[in-house]
């Protein structure tokens, strides 16, 4: 028996349909205005959040709260796909994230990818990751190496950013994997070395480096 999802799984509540629309409206909540000092750009935010609660009639922090919630949710699924750890079409059909897809938060498309995994709470990567099987290990694949070398290419020919950050990803991620492969054949040569004072030297060595 399949479990029941609770209304706030499945579709956007009211509530955060107006805060989405809000935000929206206040672009200097998601868009950093290098025009601005740090000061002006947080008092400039303040009043936009301020606004924003006058209007829903909710305390700006419950507001603030809501989107933050929204936002990082709506990045790590996006991260998921730029990443190609799940498809589009999945999260598409999944119940539980459809509405992430709908359209609503498309306005955020341009900006979200500036939030990177690092910034995203471990509670919303143990979510998103449970939700989809995906794992926090970096393994190589065929198909992976096949993406990079795919997007290697097509970086050559194009300035998008996005399929910059791509490639780097996978480009991290397979030389990750080498490095701990080396290590690991390291410290299987180093059970087959005859115990004598140049064999210790040369494990100390090999530590050294490690």
């Amino acid at each position: 028996m399949s479990k029941k999802l609770g209304p706030e799984e499945n579709f956007w509540l009211p509530f955060q349909l107006e805060i989405i629309k809000r935000v929206k409206r206040h672009p200097i909540i998601y868009i950093r205005d290098i025009m601005m000092t740090p000061n002006q750009y947080r008092a400039a935010v303040s009043t936009a959040w301020e606004r924003i609660a006058r209007e829903v009639r909710v305390p700006p922090k419950v507001c603030k709260q809501e989107w933050w919630t929204i936002k990082l949710r709506y990045a790590k699924l996006n991260n998921m796909i730029r990443y190609r750890k799940v498809s589009e079409e999945v999260i598409k059909q999944h119940p539980k994230t459809s509405k992430y897809l709908d359209g609503c938060l498309e306005f955020m498309d341009g900006y979200i990818y500036e939030i990177t995994d690092d910034q995203i709470p471990p509670c919303v990567h143990k979510r998103f990751n449970r939700m989809f099987g995906v794992t926090s290990k970096e393994v190589v694949t065929k198909e992976m190496v096949q993406a990079l070398l795919k997007n290697r290419t097509q970086q050559e020919e194009s300035k998008d950013e996005l399929g910059k950050i791509h490639v780097q990803n996978l480009m991290n991620i397979v030389e990750n994997a080498v490095e701990r492969s080396l290590r690991e054949m390291s410290l299987a040569d180093k059970s087959n070395i005859p115990e004598t004072p140049e064999s210790r030297a040369s494990v100390r060595a090999l530590e050294s480096r490690q």
